[in-house]
């Protein structure tokens, strides 16, 4: 949990986190989406970017700054789309405690077990439901129900991921009107710091 007295700031964050996903997925929407009428070939076109942005997350290594961001926030706007789900401002406070917990955790480093950073071990959860449902270059074993349940899991995965790089992100500079990795990062360092 995160201390009382700063929980009105992250459940302020937690709502501008879902209004700033809201926005996202209703650009994606008009933008990626909408290339195609409604029906089988738009939902392709989402499974398809579902599948293209978690492979390159798969894929990719864990770098501090914005290297993920665009494709996390694709594959969180197509899985939500596909699933039929949005996120609330409830699923990002969870996020942020999420975070705030692991950064709390006593590390294991006396004993030859590094946990590595919050966002090493969001990534490692993430990459393990990408491959549990079938979405990179080797086949689930799953059934099409569980593999929605790990789809959701990849989600949950996936928010924690963005914001523990932000959390990590070195120096952010926000350009004015853009909501982007720096605006991302700023409001997560400055929620990790009132934290402390």
């Amino acid at each position: 949990m995160v201390p009382s007295d700063v929980e009105p700031q992250i459940d302020s964050l937690a709502a501008e986190l879902a209004e700033w996903l809201d926005s996202v997925s209703d650009l994606s929407q008009r933008s990626l989406f909408g290339i195609t009428p409604q029906g089988p070939h738009r939902d392709a076109v989402v499974v398809d970017t579902m599948i293209r942005n978690g492979c390159a997350i798969f894929r990719s290594e864990l770098l501090i700054g914005s290297t993920l961001y665009s494709a996390l926030c694709f594959f969180l706007v197509a899985t939500c789309h596909h699933l039929g789900v949005r996120l609330t401002a409830g699923h990002w406070k969870a996020a942020l405690e999420s975070l705030h917990q692991s950064q709390r955790l006593p590390g294991l480093e006396t004993f030859g077990l590094p946990l590595g950073t919050p966002a090493a071990q969001f990534k490692a959860q993430l990459d393990s439901t990408l491959e549990q449902a079938g979405l990179i270059d080797r086949t689930s074993l799953l059934n099409k129900e569980d593999r929605k349940v790990a789809i959701g899991l990849a989600i949950n995965w996936a928010m924690r991921l963005l914001l523990a790089s932000a959390a990590d992100y070195p120096n952010p500079v926000e350009s004015p009107a853009h909501k982007d990795f720096a605006w991302l990062a700023n409001r997560v360092q400055a929620a990790v710091a009132a934290c402390k």
